[in-house]
């Protein structure tokens, strides 16, 4: 019976060795009769490959008034007129605030006065020296008179007009800085004027761009008060100097804000329309990012992978443009770039 028992046990004992080398057989074979070695990562790869692509350009910009400027006390003196109505528009020419201007008054009609007497002189002196009735160098010296007072009236006028601030252009008051009676002296600011009609746009864009732009390229604008509204404008002027600093060049463009939505100082997201062209593009999906740097897996002919870092543009949903690091017919791993290494060995599934 013993015996019995062990041949029974023995004979499980080999059925089982024969069936484990049986699965280890198995797990070394492929559907196809081979299996890859088993260092071989299995990864998804694609092909980078030119295809047309429109170029455009996204930057922030800020938006600045067409015109603006601080209206200036231009001496010490009391505030005699104010006329600022905050948010208020206003044309060209209109008067805003008037410093006491009674001491420059009364003496642009002295000078007026004293003007006045002596051209009648002069007029005498040349009506005499046409009867050779008196001397030529009595008429040159009132002729003098009449010019040095001539020229003190201008400057008396003048000051006199200093005293009545006058808007430079049409525009939009800001917020009034003093009151009307108040004592200010010079140089102190009385309200601020922009001219927002017309809304500046001013953004930055690289270096490599810079000989795409052109004067009246196309600009699409978006700013977060208006969600769902986009805005139309145009390039105005390209700075003729680069920030050495960051490589860029600064763009001004220009929007028509005729219904005063847009403000100076809003932040906006603008988006430059450049020209269509064939670009090397890649799924953005491949893309490894490090730091500030950009990584792609780049498949070898003895199927190695080899990380390489690449200098990317545009990006579009899915897909980024290579301006360098890749060539054409290159192929990049695409799904599985997590689970790779520099100098792997890879296998591809379809």
């Amino acid at each position: 019976m013993a015996r019995s028992y062990s041949g029974v046990v023995l004979f499980l004992l080999v059925a089982l060795l024969v069936f484990a080398g049986y699965l280890f057989y198995q797990t070394q074979q492929e559907p196809n009769g081979q299996r890859p070695p088993s260092s071989a990562v299995t990864v998804k790869t694609a092909t980078a490959n030119v295809e047309p692509l429109l170029r455009q350009i996204s930057a922030l910009g800020t938006g600045i008034a067409n015109d603006s400027v601080q209206l200036i006390a231009s001496s010490s003196e009391y505030l005699t007129y104010l006329n600022i109505i905050e948010g208020q528009s206003v044309q060209q020419g209109d008067i805003i605030a008037r410093l006491n201007d009674v001491e420059q008054r009364a003496r642009v009609a002295e000078l007026q006065s004293q003007l006045e007497e002596q051209k009648r002189q002069l007029d005498r002196l040349k009506n005499l020296a046409a009867t050779q009735a008196t001397a030529q160098s009595m008429l040159d010296e009132q002729q003098t008179r009449v010019n040095s007072t001539v020229a003190q009236l201008e400057s008396a006028q003048s000051r006199l007009d200093q005293m009545t601030i006058k808007a430079p252009f049409g525009g939009i008051l800001g917020l009034r800085r003093v009151s009307q009676g108040a004592y200010i002296n010079s140089g102190s600011v009385i309200t601020t004027l922009d001219d927002i009609s017309t809304l500046r746009i001013e953004f930055s864009v690289p270096e490599r761009h810079i000989a795409e732009l052109a004067i009246d390229m196309p600009l699409s604008i978006a700013n977060v008060a208006y969600r769902n509204t986009e805005f139309k404008g145009r390039i105005k002027a390209i700075d003729p100097r680069l920030d050495p600093v960051t490589r860029s060049v600064r763009v001004h463009g220009v929007i028509d804000n005729n219904d005063l939505r847009l403000r100076p100082g809003m932040l906006m997201n603008v988006t430059v329309t450049l020209t269509n062209q064939d670009a090397l593009m890649i799924a953005e999906n491949a893309l490894v990012p490090l730091q500030n740097r950009q990584y792609v897996y780049k498949v070898g002919e003895d199927d190695r992978v080899t990380e390489v870092q690449v200098e990317i543009g545009q990006r579009i949903p899915g897909w980024v443009e290579i301006i360098d690091g890749l060539e054409e017919g290159d192929e990049v791993i695409i799904e599985g770039v997590q689970k790779v290494r520099d100098g792997v060995l890879i296998s591809r599934v379809e």
